[in-house]
């Protein structure tokens, strides 16, 4: 790195005295140069404002440190909650839970990210179905203690789990099934919603549609999404059963092609499973697309009414507003008798009763509110000035910056309309213009800045507070990730549902600062996400969410259709070798695991450059060997066959190490691995034989194997002889 220079290096003295030493070169006539001389006070002055200068040139303000990130692609990290598992229970029937349902550990409060249906307490049971019969499992599926096989522990296409409840589940309400599996889990979790992971196997499920005369049949379950991603982690399964079905008591996951590296063994089977993230929601807003719901020709008189249905647990006990969308693009407020609030148990309606102002045309025409009760009074955060860089005060913190949500209102061409206009969000305003409703969240200043209507648009002045907040929610960071069991209290509901966390929280992390921001983008330099070379690309395989990795090798010039290789090379070629975690002792990853490398090195991958993503070859080596041993040791050949098995291994001790892709095999390695057996004294005879693609025994007994092969253990054949048999 090159050295910073210290531009701040003369102070005022020295710049006067360079000054006054240049004056009988410069002008010689001027002789005098007391303090009294109207010359020698504009050197001061001068010197004064260079000493100044260079000051401000040797800093780097906060504000440049910013810019630098920028032009790298970076920037300082919002604070992020933390998130974690929850498990409802003790529920007296079916009941919704909304998305965002407030829980709370003391004050710090959590929220649901998604909707689930609590289902009452059952003894559940499981039927396992193979080729080998029908087993049922007889296990406490929550406790964690007794672990099984859902497809067995041979898995094959047609291997089915059936899973079977005490009492009917109930129609066209969210469900949820979580899985925990056992030292099953990949490197990386797979997020949820992840679309370029494939799974090796398909898994289908299907629900027992049994009508009233005993009679039924096994139907398509509508999955809305599998986080387990066909058991490949542990994760929930969420899913509805239709409306129009019949007694649902039974769910089946059958195997319909493919396999895993290892068989799924399930620790736990957990029903009314949800993701809480921490932090709380103040103000809430959901559009919905009305576009030919409202025909232009219906009166008011023939009007009838329009349902909406609001998915956010605020809208139970919030306040609620209402708006549509106006010509303009912008939004205008609904007086409340155009609309009804319908509330049930774990749902809100909103029924619109009376024609809207504006006809909705647009594809989000229609958006409902809700604000807590606290946060009431800060709804309005300001009034517009029309000056330029105007700042308004964040009401609460710690806002989490990216659920801001701003309008800003103002009159319409001149009348008495007020139409409110969406402001975002932007770290800057360098890419604003005058017609950008851009705003900026200065977090350390507690403030929320707006431009100066050159660089982004700044609200104008009006005769009421006209920025006011349309979403909000807090969180804190790192604070949040509390341990397992710890979630007990429960916002909203009244009943006696038991609520808890069943693994730590994780994720939270506190803002980043600048300097943490540039000290993370040194590191993202030094080690660039590119794939250049070799090591690159392992990296990337590495990183690649779902997949348990053990061995991963990047072979340039290389595919399985070169021969000779080194001496021959296929130039623009890389073969990548994988080899997958797993208790099979020839491991080799499936295609969905090739398939989904492939997918995520793409964006990696050199214009001129061709991928192979390929499973080992594995060599069999067998080795055949007469040796001389001291009598003491006579009978004891199985300890040469173990120090074979050791060393001709795809896996090292931590799995990390082992053979090296086709690395050859030497028989004076073998020599040498031999004598290191106790009681060996010396080696009469010895042969190799290799059984696998590719192997080429050379003249003098050495076996030299593919590029992408690695070796393992044959069956030996060990001969031990005294010095007199």
């Amino acid at each position: 790195m090159l050295p910073l220079p210290n531009l701040d290096d003369r102070n005022f003295e020295q710049l006067v005295r360079e000054a006054r030493d240049l004056i009988p070169l410069i002008y010689p006539e001027w002789t005098d140069e007391n303090a009294h001389d109207p010359g020698i006070t504009l050197l001061e002055m001068l010197a004064w404002h260079i000493e100044m200068q260079q000051y401000q040139l040797n800093r780097l303000t906060e504000s440049h440190e910013r810019k630098f990130l920028k032009l790298l692609g970076e920037a300082p990290r919002d604070r992020i909650p933390s998130t974690t598992s929850v498990s409802f229970s003790n529920a007296p029937r079916p009941m919704l839970i909304p998305y965002g349902t407030l829980l709370r550990v003391g004050d710090l409060p959590f929220e649901t990210v998604r909707a689930v249906t609590v289902l009452p307490d059952s003894d559940g049971r499981v039927y396992v179905q193979t080729a080998d019969g029908i087993l049922e499992e007889h296990t406490d599926f929550e406790s964690g203690n007794s672990p099984f096989y859902p497809f067995g522990e041979r898995p094959e296409p047609g291997a089915r789990m059936i899973v079977s409840v005490g009492h009917p589940l109930p129609k066209g309400s969210p469900l949820s099934l979580w899985f925990q599996l056992v030292d099953q889990e990949p490197d990386i979790r797979i997020p949820a919603r992840y679309k370029f992971f494939t799974p090796n196997c398909t898994i289908e499920w299907t629900y027992w549609n049994e009508r009233e005369n005993g009679e039924g049949e096994w139907l398509p379950l509508p999955v809305e999404r599998d986080e387990s991603y066909c058991l490949h982690q542990s994760g929930p399964v969420l899913f509805e059963i239709p409306e129009d079905a019949g007694n649902v008591t039974k769910l089946m996951a059958r195997l319909v092609e493919g396999n895993f590296h290892d068989p799924p063994l399930v620790r736990r089977m957990v029903w009314n499973e949800v993701f809480a993230r921490q932090g709380e929601t103040y103000c809430v807003s959901e559009q919905f697309d009305l576009s030919g719901a409202f025909p232009p020709d219906r009166g008011a008189a023939e009007w009838k009414p329009v349902e909406l249905k609001l998915s956010h647990a605020l809208f139970e006990t919030g306040r609620i507003s209402f708006q549509c969308r106006h010509p303009s693009g912008g939004w205008v407020d609904v007086p409340e008798d155009h609309f009804e609030i319908r509330r049930e148990e774990g749902r809100t309606t909103v029924a619109i009763v009376k024609p809207l102002p504006y006809e909705p045309a647009a594809s989000a025409a229609v958006r409902v509110i809700a604000v807590a009760d606290a946060f009431a009074g800060h709804v309005y955060i300001g009034q517009g000035t029309g000056i330029s860089h105007q700042t308004v005060p964040i009401p609460i913190q710690p806002l989490l910056p990216y659920e801001l949500r701003l309008q800003v209102g103002w009159y319409h061409d001149e009348s008495d309309e007020i139409v409110w206009h969406d402001w975002e969000r932007v770290l800057d305003f360098d890419e604003s213009d005058a017609s950008s409703f851009h705003f900026v969240v200065d977090e350390e200043q507690g403030v929320i800045r707006f431009s100066d209507g050159i660089c982004g648009a700044a609200p104008p002045a009006m005769p009421f507070p006209n920025i006011r907040v349309v979403g909000y929610r807090v969180g804190a960071g790192a604070e949040g990730n509390v341990k397992e069991d710890t979630i007990k209290e429960m916002d909203v509901y009244k009943h006696p549902l038991r609520v808890t966390n069943l693994f730590p929280a994780y994720g939270g992390e506190k803002e980043e600062t600048v300097k943490e921001a540039l000290h993370r983008t040194r590191l993202r330099i030094l080690e660039p996400r590119c794939g250049v070379t070799c090591e690159d690309l392992e990296r990337r395989v590495r990183e690649i969410p779902g997949l348990r990795i053990a061995r991963v090798k990047a072979i340039p010039g290389y595919h399985r259709g070169v021969r000779g290789y080194p001496e021959e090379k296929a130039f623009g070629h890389i073969s990548i070798v994988v080899v997958p975690k797993s208790s099979s002792p020839l491991p080799t990853p499936g295609q969905g695991m090739l398939a989904t490398i492939a997918r995520h090195l793409e964006p990696y991958r050199l214009l001129t450059t061709k991928l192979h993503i390929i499973p080992p070859e594995y060599i069999k080596i067998s080795v055949r060997a007469v040796i001389v041993v001291d009598p003491r040791y006579e009978g004891r050949e199985w300890t040469v066959v173990q120090a074979l098995n050791r060393w001709l291994q795809p896996y090292g001790k931590d799995t990390a190490e082992g053979w090296e892709f086709g690395h050859t095999v030497y028989k004076s390695d073998v020599y040498d691995i031999i004598h290191r057996v106790p009681g060996i004294r010396y080696i009469q005879d010895l042969w190799l034989m290799a059984d696998g693609p590719g192997a080429v025994q050379e003249e003098g007994g050495d076996i030299r194997i593919p590029p992408h092969g690695l070796a393992i253990s044959g069956e030996h054949d060990i001969e031990f002889i005294t010095p007199n048999g």
